[in-house]
């Protein structure tokens, strides 16, 4: 009887080590998979994007298409491409929070950067495009058209956000990380159909740098390794 119960008590514990093994196991698969569909744009856009609100930065994040909006309602007076004083103030404190954040995503400033966020799939910055856009009211300024004050809006954000270290960003081609556009009213901001006053705004754009598969595979080992 008593071998019989000390044999029970054996089997009973390696089945409860088996179920705990299992366990982890699964939990292991878990995570692998959560991080696998883990979109790498929309981690690494809410990122920057939480860090600017944390500044003081009024920004609408959206992951999903990569983009952070400054209202430009916030920056310049209706139809002019200056910036207003408060506008000068919100895009400072934009600049200092992007110096902080940005080189831990940028290919000539990450080697240099130790107290980053998390950043399992190793993600890249490519470009980040500064983008003006303008409501759909005409202006009246001989051949000035809102094409150029979306484009001069976009230049007057780039010229605050580089006066810190964007200026010498590069992305592993060694080109200038940081550039602008315009799309004048073309591009209708979400909601903006009938609301003109959301269509007024500049928007940072990210764009990842292309990685394979294998690449990518090589630096999750990479990073589970250290």
């Amino acid at each position: 009887m008593a071998s019989a119960s000390d044999l029970m008590v054996g089997l009973l514990f390696v089945f409860i080590i088996m179920v705990v093994i299992l366990s982890q196991r699964v939990d292991q698969v878990t995570n692998e998979n959560e991080n696998k569909n883990k979109d790498p744009l929309e981690s690494a856009v809410l990122t920057i994007g939480e860090r600017m609100r944390k500044a003081g930065v009024p920004v609408t994040i959206d992951p999903s298409s990569g983009v952070i909006t400054l209202p430009a309602d916030t920056l310049f007076p209706s139809g002019i491409a200056e910036l207003n004083a408060n506008g000068v103030e919100v895009l400072n404190k934009a600049r200092l929070s992007l110096d902080e954040i940005l080189p831990c995503y940028i290919f000539s400033e990450r080697k240099n950067r130790f107290a980053c966020p998390p950043n399992p799939s190793e993600v890249e910055i490519e470009t980040i495009f500064i983008e003006g856009h303008t409501d759909s009211k005409p202006l009246h300024k001989g051949i000035y058209t809102n094409w150029h004050l979306g484009l001069d809006r976009a230049r007057a954000v780039y010229e605050v956000l580089t006066a810190g270290s964007m200026s010498s960003y590069k992305n592993e081609r060694e080109l200038d990380a940081v550039g602008i556009s315009s799309y004048a009213d073309k591009r209708p901001a979400k909601g903006g159909l009938f609301d003109d006053s959301k269509n007024r705004r500049v928007e940072l754009r990210f764009v990842l740098a292309y990685k394979s598969e294998d690449i990518q595979q090589n630096l999750t080992k990479s990073v589970t390794k250290k």
